[in-house]
C-alpha cells in the first residue's frame, strides 16, 4: 500500500516559515551545494592533474603506495558527515509504499548493492580500497600504481575481461549506486533531490570513466563499448 502526502506542510521545525511554509525549499538548496560541493572535491581529488601533483610532491613510491587508500578514508569520512547531517534536515514526505510491498523494494537495493560489489570483486578489492598499494610500501617495496580508471582489467589475450556484471553494463558500480538511491520506499522531498543529483552525478561520472578507460585501454575499450550497453543493461549504447 503506497501513502501519499504531496500536501502535507512542515511548521515549527528549523528554516520553516509563518503559516507552515514547507521546509522542504530550504532543504533542497542545501542539498544541491553541499553535493555539489563534496562531487567537485571527489572528482578533483580523483583527477590526473590531483595525482600528478601528488607525485611531484611526495614522489612516485609514496604517490604510489598512499594515494588510493588515503583517497577512500577521505570518501568514507565525507559519506559519514554527509549522511549524519543529511538526516537531520527539515523534509517532507511524499509517498510510502507499506509491506509487504515495500519488502520489493528494499530487495531492489539488495540487489543493486550486489551489483556494485560484484563489480568491485572484479576490479579486486584489496587493489579498489588501496590495501595492496599500502602493504607493499609497508613492505619495504615499490607499489604498483592503480589503473587510470577503475574499470575491468584486461585479460591475457589482451580484451576487456568482461566478467560477471561487467558483461551487461560498462558501468555496473555506478549503476550499483544509482539503485540504492532509487528503491527506497519511503520517498521525501530531499531524498527525490539527493536522487536526482546522485542520477545526473552517475551519468557525468561515467562519461569522464569512458574518457579515462579511453586512454588506459585504447583498441580493447572501443570493442568492449560496442559490444556492452552504457549504463542500463539491454540498452544498446
Amino acid at each position: 500500500m503506497c501513502h501519499y502526502f504531496v500536501g502535507e506542510r512542515i511548521s515549527g521545525l528549523p528554516g520553516a516559515g509563518e503559516g507552515g511554509v514547507t521546509a522542504s525549499g530550504g532543504s533542497v538548496g542545501r542539498i544541491v551545494r553541499v553535493c555539489t560541493a563534496l562531487a567537485a572535491v571527489h572528482s578533483l581529488l580523483a583527477s590526473k592533474p590531483a595525482k600528478d601533483l601528488a607525485r611531484r610532491i611526495v614522489g612516485p613510491r609514496y604517490r604510489n603506495g598512499l594515494y588510493r587508500f588515503a583517497f577512500n578514508v577521505k570518501s568514507v569520512l565525507f559519506l559519514v558527515w554527509a549522511t549524519q547531517w543529511f538526516l537531520r534536515l527539515p523534509d517532507r514526505e511524499i509517498y510510502r509504499v507499506e509491506a509487504p510491498w515495500s519488502w520489493l523494494f528494499r530487495a531492489g537495493q539488495l540487489a543493486s548493492l550486489s551489483v556494485l560489489l560484484s563489480a568491485v570483486r572484479v576490479i579486486g578489492v584489496l587493489d579498489f580500497a588501496g590495501i595492496s598499494q599500502l602493504r607493499s610500501l609497508l613492505a619495504g617495496r615499490d607499489p604498483e600504481p592503480e589503473t587510470e580508471a577503475q574499470g575491468p582489467p584486461l585479460d591475457v589475450n589482451g580484451r576487456i575481461k568482461t566478467a560477471k556484471p561487467f558483461r551487461f553494463t560498462r558501468h555496473p558500480s555506478n549503476l550499483g549506486a544509482l539503485g540504492v538511491f532509487l528503491f527506497f520506499p519511503r520517498i521525501t522531498v530531499n531524498r527525490v533531490t539527493l536522487a536526482a543529483l546522485v542520477a545526473l552525478y552517475v551519468v557525468l561520472g561515467s562519461l569522464h570513466e569512458e574518457h579515462r578507460l579511453r586512454t588506459a585501454y585504447g583498441e580493447p575499450f572501443e570493442r568492449y563499448r560496442r559490444e556492452v550497453p552504457f549504463l542500463i543493461p539491454w540498452l544498446r549504447r
